[in-house]
């Protein structure tokens, strides 16, 4: 029963964080298209800069960064046991460890120093290195998404195959 259980926690963690991406980029086009709302509106005097939008896209983004740090160290440690208790594959195992590493890295790297930069002055937010910045962690969200879709759904045919959980 308590096998049941986790996996059941384990695919709503993996379908929380893959929901989370979702939210980061319609949050970030919603945001970063709030100016251009507020311009196209004849009746509005609000003005929202980019560095406005930066400062409410960091929340959002810190946020998220905590959330992935946190469900990361569940997903390794409950792949770990369910390969070590030959209830998974080896290509599931080190789907889930990159997605581990992936998740650490951008809540350790990617979200502290995306928060940094909006936090900075607007002439920084637009330098090179911070474009570069945040491409490579929109490559990274989108590498993590694949990853995680991928476990998600090899994880429920496993369960299905299988049986559910370490003593089944």
């Amino acid at each position: 029963m308590s096998a049941k259980i986790l996996s059941g926690i384990y695919l709503l963690i993996v379908g929380m964080c893959i929901g989370g991406i979702v939210v980061i980029w319609f949050a970030e086009s919603i945001i970063l298209d709030a100016d251009a709302i507020f311009r196209n509106n004849e009746f509005s005097t609000t003005l929202i800069t980019k560095y406005d939008q930066g400062i409410i896209l960091s929340c959002i983004v810190a946020k998220f960064g905590y959330m992935l740090v946190g469900f990361s160290f569940f997903i390794m440690l409950y792949e770990t046991l369910s390969y070590k208790f030959q209830k998974s594959t080896f290509f599931v195992w080190i789907c889930n460890i990159l997605n581990g590493i992936l998740m650490l890295l951008f809540g350790l790297f990617y979200a502290p120093g995306i928060t940094k930069i909006f936090e900075e002055e607007p002439k920084i937010m637009a330098s090179p290195n911070s474009e570069s910045f945040f491409n490579q962690s929109e490559l990274i969200l989108k590498l993590l998404f694949l990853t995680l879709i991928i476990s998600f759904f090899s994880r429920i045919v496993l369960t299905h195959k299988k049986g559910v959980g370490f003593n089944s």
